[in-house]
């Protein structure tokens, strides 16, 4: 009988064929499409942001001499202000990672530098420095070691790895001045013989003297030969 309750003819047609009406195919394909543009922007911008911060952790190490960050300890930093007792002039810590150094020796009196490959680190230095108070008289830049010059300073700091000790040696011999003072944390120098040693294991610390390395410093006076003369 015509004129029933069910469906029009067309709809019933659709159905049974198990189609679905083009309208709602087209919204969930752009819901779809929306989430998936959703989850690729996340995935992207993470992935940036992992890649810009690891860059500068991971960029030293492709070089040919890797200068890890490796967290000075407390007895470190200790053994270090006392190689620096009785001494004066300005400091320089090569390599200075996060400015644990730098910020020791400026509590003691000195005007310390940092030289640090790590954008990151010299930025948290610099912030450190001026928590602890003493952005004054510690200041941090990026530069690599080996493009900077040392000879204005009469403290050197080094937290080095051994593949880079001899060279880093010789650049030192050639550039500091007499009075100088070389302090060598985790490994020593090759070739030079240090004037004082403290602490144990990671935590030794040698120190040299560019007068000795140089064989310049005095000989003791022997108090027999006065009497001679």
């Amino acid at each position: 009988m015509e004129g029933g309750g069910g469906a029009p003819p067309e709809v019933l047609e659709e159905n049974e064929s198990g189609c679905v009406p083009a309208a709602s195919h087209g919204a969930n394909g752009l819901k779809r499409s929306s989430w998936g543009f959703l989850f690729t922007g996340i995935v992207g911008g993470t992935l940036v942001a992992v890649y810009a911060v690891a860059t500068p952790f991971l960029t030293p190490a492709l070089r040919k001499i890797c200068l890890p960050f490796v967290p000075a300890t407390t007895k470190q930093i200790e053994n270090v202000v006392k190689m620096l007792h009785c001494r004066t002039g300005s400091l320089v810590d090569i390599g200075s990672g996060d400015g644990r150094i730098v910020i020791a020796a400026a509590k003691a009196g000195f005007r310390a530098v940092g030289y640090e490959l790590n954008p990151w680190l010299v930025w948290y230095s610099r912030y450190r420095a001026w928590r602890e108070g003493v952005q004054d008289s510690a200041k941090f830049y990026i530069s690599d070691l080996w493009k900077v010059t040392f000879s204005q300073y009469s403290n050197v700091i080094v937290f080095g790895v051994p593949q880079m000790m001899p060279q880093l040696e010789e650049k030192l011999t050639l550039e500091l001045k007499d009075d100088a003072r070389v302090i060598a944390c985790r490994f020593p120098f090759p070739h030079w013989t240090p004037d004082h040693v403290t602490g144990e294991g990671v935590d030794t610390v040698w120190a040299y003297d560019v007068s000795t390395v140089r064989g310049k410093r005095p000989r003791p006076v022997r108090f027999q030969s006065i009497l001679e003369m």
